[in-house]
């Protein structure tokens, strides 16, 4: 919100990835600058109407949904037939400046690029989400919210069956359904591989306290917990799978965290008193498995990135997990992995990356290309804006075209280039899907092309 008008996100160059919402739309609400201004005017509303926002979000959390349903039930009513009856007939006393704030905030992939890239680092996705919290408090949350924000809690259970959650996903009428009432299409469907049962077979281990502290030293330098998250382990379980394969041929002792919901998705939705409680609940375990001496990495980019950003917003320090990105993490092997002396077949690789990581995290990326290099491969970095997926915002039925237009900007040449076809790899869950979703290709991850090789 303390956008100085540098003008650095009305960006036009499709491979830069600031801002996507702008360059779909070239609305100036949809954009860093025209969010912050409006978010601005807000506040100065709020300041003038003697609204004390620290005790409206106390309110807003300390209010049940049954007690509060019935009032935001007719202020939504309110606005429906407000909304219905045009700008012009609206009565003066109806008028709600929030709904356009509102508004500028729904078009908002929240993928942080503006965080990284913005001169003075605005962060639209950290104002949003409180934003979103105070406005649900008066007005009712769109089926969608609840769909996306419980399914970190929901998917282990349904995992163990994935056919009870797939069949029904695959028929038209629930399509329909979700599209025209829930606000949801294109939804993935769970693997029917159970993560669980499958490394059991290849004997890995959960990882616990007890289990790590029997490690020595040495061990240790040469251990790494792998951190899970809901959509590489229950939509990509092969992914997950895969990494433990490879990791494990190059030497590496890999153990599994418990899964604990991330609550990303919570965040990213403005449910911030159940995200707290979430971020609370999982840093705690992880906190006691990295106080063992054992690294603690994560697979997917914008999961990973949430232990040092969305978290540290709402932990003290002294509580905070430190979760690195897999390739930040094995990229401190880079001499172990060289001496290992592979010898792969040289070929040039193209990687997408991930806008979160690519503008929040932009040394990781070289990593990417310290690690191929140090086992005899080429890794260029290939130059995309944004996918037009980020998490669950290409899958909400308003937002598909967008997502659609924003991924033909950039992507699309780059996965449908002869040139570079089976040398594509992508960082991100949310990319990945985005390729599969549009031009039908599946794009791996850069360690599954590694082990490829080997």
């Amino acid at each position: 919100m303390y956008c100085n008008g540098n003008g650095a996100c009305y960006n036009f160059d499709p491979n830069d990835a600031m801002c996507p919402s702008w360059k779909a739309t070239r609305e100036r609400t949809q954009s860093p600058k025209g969010r912050s201004s409006l978010i601005r005017e807000w506040l100065r509303l709020q300041e003038q109407a003697g609204t004390d926002l620290n005790q409206e979000i106390q309110h807003v959390r300390n209010s049940s949904f049954a007690g509060s349903f019935i009032p935001r039930l007719k202020n939504t009513l309110q606005k429906r037939r407000a909304m219905q009856a045009g700008p012009e007939q609206v009565n003066p006393d109806d008028y709600d400046f929030n709904h356009e704030v509102y508004q500028a905030m729904a078009g908002c992939l929240a993928c942080k690029s503006c965080v990284g890239q913005c001169p003075i680092k605005v962060n639209v996705p950290e104002f949003r989400s409180k934003f979103l919290e105070l406005y649900h408090g008066r007005y009712l949350r769109p089926l969608k919210d609840y769909f996306v924000g419980t399914l970190e809690y929901v998917i282990p259970t349904l995992a163990r069956v994935p056919a009870i959650y797939n069949l029904p996903m695959k028929t038209g009428v629930v399509k329909a359904l979700l599209k025209n009432y829930a606000g949801m299409v294109d939804s993935p469907l769970i693997c029917k591989e159970n993560l669980s049962r499958e490394l059991a077979s290849y004997s890995v281990v959960m990882a616990t306290p007890e289990v790590l502290n029997r490690l020595s030293d040495q061990e240790k330098q040469r251990s790494i917990v792998i951190v899970q998250d809901a959509f590489t382990s229950f939509f990509e379980t092969r992914l997950v799978l895969d990494i433990f394969n490879l990791l494990t041929r190059l030497g590496f002792r890999v153990y599994l965290a418990p899964f604990r919901p991330n609550g990303k998705p919570l965040h990213v939705h403005g449910m911030m008193n159940s995200f707290e409680k979430a971020a609370s609940s999982n840093a705690r375990q992880l906190k006691q498995l990295e106080q063992t001496g054992v690294a603690l990495a994560g697979i997917d980019p914008s999961m990973t990135l949430t232990y040092r950003q969305e978290y540290a917003k709402s932990l003290p320090e002294d509580e905070l997990p430190q979760v690195q990105l897999i390739q930040e993490w094995l990229g401190q092997h880079s001499d172990y992995l060289a001496a290992l002396d592979l010898n792969l077949p040289e070929e040039e690789i193209f990687l997408l990356a991930h806008c979160t990581e690519k503008t929040n995290a932009a040394p990781s990326i070289k990593q990417w290309q310290q690690i191929y290099q140090a086992l005899g491969l080429k890794l260029t970095i290939q130059a995309t804006g944004c996918c037009g997926m980020s998490g669950t915002f290409g899958h909400e039925t308003a937002n598909v075209d967008t997502s659609k237009t924003i991924y033909r900007q950039s992507w699309s040449d780059v996965v449908n280039d002869n040139s570079k076809q089976g040398r594509l790899v992508a960082t991100g869950y949310s990319c990945r899907s985005q390729v599969k979703r549009i031009d039908g290709q599946q794009l791996p991850h850069p360690l599954q092309l590694i082990l490829s090789k080997i």
